[in-house]
């Protein structure tokens, strides 16, 4: 059970990164997370299916790959852009910790082969032509897991190999900041329990950094915490972060459809290339 001190502990502004309850690999909420990446009206878990499509057109040339190249999919999820890069011609490896995303996506892109493991765990060693990972995953890391990310993905490239992310630029952080309230909700079955549940949550903002905290306390027969973090970028903070890591940045778009960015884009697209040693 929960105690009152546990209730006023929620409004506590938490560390920066500080975790949470385990959420990713819980079996019931991976089951509805896959449910929200396959539903075509809302960008929450995956990109909606024309931007998936126009992503999927435009990312090979900008990381110039030829016919046949090798493609890692970080954070694949059920596989979406696995399944059109597969169709492509190209030998794409899908990355996600979710059984159940993976099972999805190994019945939907027979043509593409997947591993259950973090993207924190060595990919090994100039194994892929190109790495690609989509809706903003990068900035969900903290500082020291985006640089084994980056170290992970710079082993795994071969010489020249291509990196494409994407992440929330400043625009967003002082929308979503400017936005944020507290809520509290009852539901009969939801994201968090398929039972009787009670959410109250609140986003605590770190103007300096900047990041976000979205915090999520779920009571039912106990008390359970979600933290979800994402840091927010401006281009020149990118680029430095993917040099001090062995990349160079050569393309800052406003999102990977290959839209030019400018200053009010929510988002920034990046193509870097691995650094000659």
């Amino acid at each position: 059970m929960f105690t009152l001190q546990n209730l006023l502990d929620l409004d506590r502004r938490p560390e920066r990164y500080e975790t949470g309850g385990e959420f990713w690999n819980d079996p019931y909420i991976s089951a509805q997370l896959l449910k929200a990446h396959l539903d075509p009206e809302t960008d929450q878990a995956s990109y909606r299916p024309e931007t998936v499509r126009a992503i999927c057109e435009t990312l090979p040339k900008a990381l110039k790959l030829q016919a046949g190249a090798a493609i890692a999919d970080l954070g694949c999820g059920p596989g979406l852009y696995c399944a059109r890069l597969s169709r492509a011609g190209y030998a794409v490896t899908g990355v996600d910790r979710s059984e159940s995303s993976l099972r999805y996506a190994a019945g939907h892109a027979p043509g593409a082969s997947f591993l259950r493991q973090s993207y924190l765990e060595p990919l090994g060693r100039e194994r892929f032509d190109a790495a690609v990972m989509i809706s903003q995953d990068y900035g969900v890391l903290d500082p020291a897991a985006r640089k084994t990310l980056l170290a992970n993905i710079h082993a795994a490239l071969k010489p020249g190999g291509r990196f494409a992310f994407d992440v929330p630029s400043l625009r967003a952080f002082a929308a979503r900041a400017a936005g944020s309230a507290s809520s509290w909700y009852a539901a009969d079955h939801g994201l968090f329990r398929p039972h009787p549940h009670f959410v109250l949550e609140k986003t605590f903002a770190y103007p300096d950094i900047p990041i976000l905290c979205d915090a999520y306390a779920v009571l039912d027969t106990q008390l359970t915490t979600y933290r979800f973090w994402q840091t927010f970028f401006p281009p020149e903070s990118i680029r430095a972060e993917l040099a001090e890591n062995g990349f160079t940045a050569i393309g800052i778009l406003s999102d990977l459809t290959g839209k030019a960015y400018t200053e009010d884009s929510q988002s920034v697209g990046v193509i870097a290339v691995k650094a000659q040693a």
